[in-house]
C-alpha cells in the first residue's frame, strides 16, 4: 500500500465543504501571498479580513494546520489553512503525509541514550525538569516518601472547577466551556502522572456539579458531562477507589444521569472489582426485590438508622440495571432470561439481538429477529440488524429481502446505502430496480421529498449530471440541496452553478443581518470564481454593479462585499 496524501478529496472531508468552498475562492482571488514550502512544511499569509499567517505540517494521519483566525485558534482547520494548502498543492500535488516512525522505536532509542548518562547528569536534568513541571516534582516527592495527601495542592484546580462548571451550565452559548475543557485536561494529567485517586475525586465533583443540571436537555451541558464521565472512569480504573462506594454511586446516580451511569457496566466492572460487583448485585437485587413486593416507593422506616440506601424507585431504571447487570455476567443468554419472563417488546428482541450479536451468534440473532417481526413487521431497526446478521452469514439476498420492504415504504439515501452494502456484488441489478421504483413513485406522487432523495443518492453514487437534472425539480424549501448540487455541477460546467450562488445571495441580502452578509458575501465570491472559469466575467461585474446600487442603503453589506474583493 502507497503512502497516504492529501488530496482535495481529502481535505473537503477534513476541513468540511463550507471551509473547504471558501478556502478555494480565496485562491482564485489570490489572497495567498509569500508561500514557502518545504519537504514537510509551508508557510504562506492569506488575505483574509486582516492578513493571517499560515503555517502547515504534514502528520500522519492528516496535515495539520495553525492559523490565528478565530477557527484556527479553536483547533480548526479553516478556510485559510484550505487555501494556503491548495497554493501548496498547485505547486507540488498531492502532498505525501509521512509514515510515522512507531513510538516504541523512538522510546527505545530514548533510553538506550539515558542509559549511557551518569547519576550526576540524570539527577540535574531531573531537577531541572521538576522545578518546571509541578506534577513532575509531586511525583518524585511521593516517590521518595513524601505522603501522597501533602505533595499536590489541587485545593486551586477544584475551586477553578467549580467555578467554571457553574458558569458554563449557566451559559448557554458555550463561552465558557472552553474553559472547562482545559480545567479537565489538567484533570487528566494527574491520572497520567500517577495522581488517579485525586482525579477521582475531583471528576466526581464535578459530576456532582453537573448533574441537576441535565435537565436542562442542553447538549453542551450533556457533552461536558460525558466528558467528565469518561475522566471519571479512566481515573477509577487506574486509581481503584472504594469499590463499595463507587457501586452505590453507580446505583445512586443512574436515575439522573440517564444512559450514562444506566449502562456503566461492563465499563466500570475492573474498577468495581469482586467486592464493587458484589456491592452492585446486592442492591440492584434489593431494588427488584422491593419493586416487585410492592415497596418500592414506601417510605424509610425511621426507626433503623442503620438501614441500606433508599434504592431507585423508578421502574425503568430498576429494570434497565438488572437487564444491563445479567447480560454482563451472563452473557445473550442471562439477558434472554430476565427479557423472557413476561412477553418480551421488540425493543427487547432488538435489545437480545444486539447481544447475540455481540456473541458472534448471528444466525441465533436472525431467528429473534424474525420472531420479532412476526410481532410487528416494520420495525426498521429489527430489520437492519437482521441484515447485518445475514450478510455476514452469507445470505446478501436475505439481507436485501428485509432491508428492501424498508426503502420501498420510506426512502432514504442512508436505506438506499444499506442495500448497496448488503447485495454486494449482486447490486448492479438491486440498484436498477431500487431506482425505477423511486423513479415510478415521483411520476406518481410529484412530492418533493422523493426528489431529494434522488437527488442525494445520485450525488453519492457520483452521478452528477442526473443529480443536477433531478435537483431542477426540486422545490425552493430545499435550496440546500440545489446548492449542493450546483457545487459538484459547477465542476465541469461552472455556467450552471452560478444563477444558483446568485439566488442564494440575494436570499441571504433578503434576510438581513451581519451573519446573512457574509453568507452573501461568501456565495458571490463563490460565483466570481464560477465566472471566470466559465468566460463571464463582465456579466459578474455588470450584476454586482445592479447588486451595489440596489443595495446601496446598506453599508454593513457594503463592506463584507469589500471585505470579498468583491466588484
Amino acid at each position: 500500500m502507497g503512502r497516504q496524501k492529501v488530496t482535495e478529496e481529502s481535505l473537503q472531508g477534513q476541513a468540511g465543504s463550507s471551509a473547504f468552498n471558501r478556502g478555494r475562492v480565496y485562491l482564485g482571488q489570490g489572497r495567498v501571498e509569500n508561500l514557502r514550502v518545504t519537504t514537510t512544511s509551508a508557510t504562506a499569509t492569506v488575505d483574509g479580513s486582516r492578513p493571517y499567517h499560515v503555517r502547515l505540517e504534514l502528520r500522519h494521519p492528516r496535515i495539520a494546520g495553525e492559523c490565528p483566525c478565530p477557527q484556527g485558534a479553536a483547533g480548526i482547520f479553516c478556510k485559510h489553512c484550505v487555501a494556503a494548502t491548495l497554493a501548496w498543492m498547485a505547486e507540488a500535488g498531492p502532498l505525501p503525509l509521512p509514515v510515522p516512525e512507531p513510538p516504541e522505536v523512538a522510546d527505545e532509542r530514548l533510553r538506550a541514550f539515558l542509559a549511557t548518562r551518569d547519576a550526576a547528569w540524570l539527577v540535574e536534568e531531573l531537577m531541572r525538569a521538576a522545578g518546571t513541571v509541578p506534577l513532575l516534582r509531586a511525583r518524585l516527592e511521593a516517590a521518595a516518601g513524601t505522603d501522597v495527601t501533602t505533595v499536590l495542592d489541587v485545593g486551586p484546580l477544584r475551586r477553578r472547577l467549580s467555578r467554571t462548571i457553574e458558569a458554563t451550565c449557566a451559559d448557554l452559548d458555550g463561552e465558557s466551556s472552553g474553559d472547562l475543557r482545559e480545567i479537565l485536561a489538567e484533570v487528566d494529567e494527574l491520572t497520567v502522572a500517577g495522581f488517579a485517586p485525586t482525579a477521582v475525586e475531583l471528576t466526581e465533583h464535578a459530576i456532582d456539579l453537573i448533574t441537576p443540571h441535565l435537565d436542562d436537555n442542553d447538549f453542551l451541558v450533556r457533552s461536558l458531562f460525558l466528558s467528565v464521565q469518561r475522566l471519571h472512569l479512566k481515573a477509577c480504573t487506574d486509581g481503584h477507589p472504594d469499590p463499595v462506594a463507587l457501586a452505590d454511586r453507580l446505583v445512586d446516580q443512574a436515575p439522573a444521569t440517564g444512559e450514562v451511569f444506566l449502562d456503566a457496566l461492563p465499563d466500570y466492572a475492573e474498577a468495581l472489582g469482586e467486592t464493587g460487583m458484589a456491592r452492585y448485585r446486592e442492591r440492584v437485587g434489593d431494588a427488584w426485590r422491593a419493586l416487585n413486593s410492592g415497596d418500592a416507593d414506601e417510605p424509610p422506616d425511621d426507626t433503623d438508622e442503620t438501614e441500606k440506601p433508599d434504592e431507585p424507585g423508578d421502574p425503568a431504571t430498576i429494570a434497565r440495571l438488572r437487564e444491563r447487570l445479567a447480560e454482563v455476567e451472563g452473557g445473550a443468554d442471562a439477558l434472554i432470561t430476565v427479557l423472557t419472563e413476561s412477553t418480551p417488546s421488540n425493543k427487547d428482541i432488538l435489545r437480545i439481538a444486539g447481544a447475540l450479536v455481540s456473541e458472534d451468534r448471528d444466525h441465533d440473532a436472525v431467528e429473534w429477529v424474525r420472531r420479532g417481526l412476526a410481532q410487528h413487521d416494520g420495525d426498521v431497526g429489527l430489520r437492519e440488524l437482521g441484515a447485518e446478521c445475514l450478510v455476514r452469514t452469507g445470505d446478501r439476498r436475505g439481507a436485501v429481502e428485509l432491508l428492501w420492504p424498508v426503502f420501498i415504504d420510506s426512502p432514504t439515501l442512508r436505506k438506499y446505502q444499506a442495500l448497496a452494502n448488503a447485495a454486494g456484488d449482486h447490486w448492479p441489478r438491486w440498484r436498477e430496480r431500487a431506482l425505477t421504483l423511486l423513479r415510478e413513485s415521483l411520476a406518481q406522487s410529484g412530492a418533493d421529498y422523493g426528489h431529494r432523495v434522488l437527488v442525494e443518492i445520485l450525488l453519492w453514487e457520483g452521478d452528477v449530471e442526473g443529480a443536477w437534472r433531478a435537483a431542477q425539480e426540486v422545490s425552493v424549501h430545499d435550496a440546500g440541496l440545489l446548492l449542493k448540487a450546483a457545487r459538484a455541477r459547477g465542476v465541469t460546467h461552472p455556467a450552471d452553478a452560478i444563477p444558483v450562488l446568485l439566488d442564494h445571495a440575494d436570499q441571504e441580502i433578503a434576510s438581513k443581518g451581519k451573519t446573512r452578509y457574509s453568507r452573501a458575501a461568501n456565495y458571490l465570491a463563490e460565483a466570481q470564481l464560477l465566472a471566470e472559469q466559465a468566460g463571464e466575467t463582465e456579466e459578474f461585474v455588470r450584476h454586482m454593479a445592479q447588486l451595489r446600487a440596489k443595495h446601496k442603503a446598506k453599508p454593513a453589506l457594503r463592506r463584507y462585499l469589500d471585505q470579498g474583493r468583491l466588484p
